[in-house]
């Protein structure tokens, strides 16, 4: 089955033409039968694999995964976590953009996403996806948290930065970032 499934997509690939960037993707999944219970399934297991932080498991479940449906969002968000720890910031970033694209009302894939974009230092496309995550979810402290440190990173005035950690220290409970963020509040002007 699995050969079936990795000989449909390079039969489209090599034949039919399409490519598996983010506009085409689309053209497999379409043509593929997708079986979102074995997905799930390896997903699962694959997030059990990344508890024990063994990532070359958890990528091999997670490719698996997309072979029986390779539309399943969380399979792709999650790829581009380990992708994102393996230092592979490029399919990382493809992996997030895609389970965005999948999971359009879940700003998990758009944090991760900013997370590589501030890694590589591109500040402004990473405040923009921390925004639109914090849109979806208003009161996470963890993405108020990270658009604070991304705007102090870029270099934001003050005044911009101020209430972001105000509402960290009111909405975290995390208490190394309620503590971080007391410290940085001290330290603006």
């Amino acid at each position: 089955m699995k050969i079936l499934s990795i000989a449909s997509i390079l039969f489209c690939v090599l034949i039919a033409g399409c490519t598996l960037d983010g506009s085409n993707y689309h053209k497999v999944l379409v043509e593929r039968h997708a079986n979102t219970d074995l997905a799930r399934s390896k997903n699962k297991a694959a997030l059990k694999a990344l508890e024990y932080e063994d990532l070359e498991v958890a990528e091999s479940l997670l490719k698996e995964a997309l072979a029986a449906d390779v539309g399943f969002g969380p399979a792709h968000n999650n790829l581009g976590k380990v992708y994102y720890e393996q230092g592979k910031l490029y399919l990382a970033a493809w992996e997030f953009e895609y389970a965005i694209k999948l999971l359009p009302h879940n700003p998990e894939p758009r944090n991760n996403l900013a997370l590589v974009l501030e890694t590589v230092r591109r500040f402004d496309e990473s405040i923009t996806n921390y925004e639109a995550a914090l849109e979806l979810q208003p009161d996470n402290p963890e993405l108020l948290g990270n658009l604070a440190r991304v705007k102090m990173r870029r270099g934001d005035p003050p005044e911009d930065i101020k209430q972001l950690l105000m509402d960290l220290i009111l909405k975290d409970t995390r208490p190394e970032w309620v503590a971080w963020a007391k410290q940085e509040l001290s330290l603006l002007p």
